[in-house]
């Protein structure tokens, strides 16, 4: 430990000069006392964070070995598993989630948006997967675009946002609600109802929008594309 007489402070390790003034150091004399007003932490001890890039590093790379393991274990038994394949599919989406809530995090409507969005479509692909019995496209999605405008409204009423900060969610999600069309034309949906409901209320709303919040919904809409 050494001392600064100009300065009154005591140094923690072994410097050659001070990091205050820059001038010579000496060590602390045990038949000195230091003065009551010194001050002892010039190199406090900062504690180390991992950053978020350091973060997502670490989470990609855990996911990745957690993929090669689950490769080379359908290698090494030489066997189409597939809850292994329907686990791997999961460590992606996993994945993708930490990136998506990393990334977005400073915008809660946002994150809850593009993670609902993913969750549709991983749910259609494993239908897709499983030979497309309909159950997600049947259920699952109109679920949860109804649950994704019933969120955005609250959310938006409750933490006070302007119009033209959701407005543009809920265009988008219309246009995601109108591709249950498709399904259904295709005959991918066996049970139409939940979608037709779910289609009706995102038409409703948008046409609520448009006739009272246009303007709002042309600035979010500049907004977003940033126009």
């Amino acid at each position: 430990m050494n001392y600064c007489p100009r300065c009154d402070i005591v140094i923690r390790g072994h410097k050659e000069c001070c990091p205050l003034c820059e001038g010579k150091v000496k060590d602390v004399p045990l038949d000195i006392e230091v003065s009551s007003n010194a001050k002892t932490d010039a190199f406090p001890v900062i504690e180390r964070k991992v950053s978020s890039v350091t973060f997502i590093k670490i989470i990609t790379f855990a996911f990745v070995t957690l993929e090669i393991c689950g490769f080379m274990t359908q290698i090494a038994v030489n066997k189409d598993m597939a809850w292994l394949n329907l686990a791997m599919i999961g460590l992606v989406v996993a994945w993708v989630d930490v990136l998506v809530t990393m990334y977005l995090r400073n915008n809660l409507l946002k994150v809850v948006t593009v993670e609902a969005y993913v969750a549709i479509v991983v749910n259609i692909v494993v239908d897709y997967l499983t030979h497309m019995h309909g159950w997600s496209v049947t259920w699952v999605v109109p679920s949860m675009l109804f649950g994704l405008l019933l969120g955005t409204f609250t959310f938006a009423y409750f933490r006070q946002l302007r119009p033209n900060e959701y407005l543009s969610y809920i265009a988008f999600d219309s246009i995601v609600a109108l591709c249950q069309l498709i399904f259904i034309r295709r005959g991918s949906n066996w049970f139409i109802y939940p979608a037709i409901i779910c289609i009706t209320l995102y038409l409703i709303s948008m046409a609520g929008i448009v006739i009272f919040r246009y303007k709002d919904l042309v600035s979010a809409l500049q907004r977003r594309f940033n126009v």
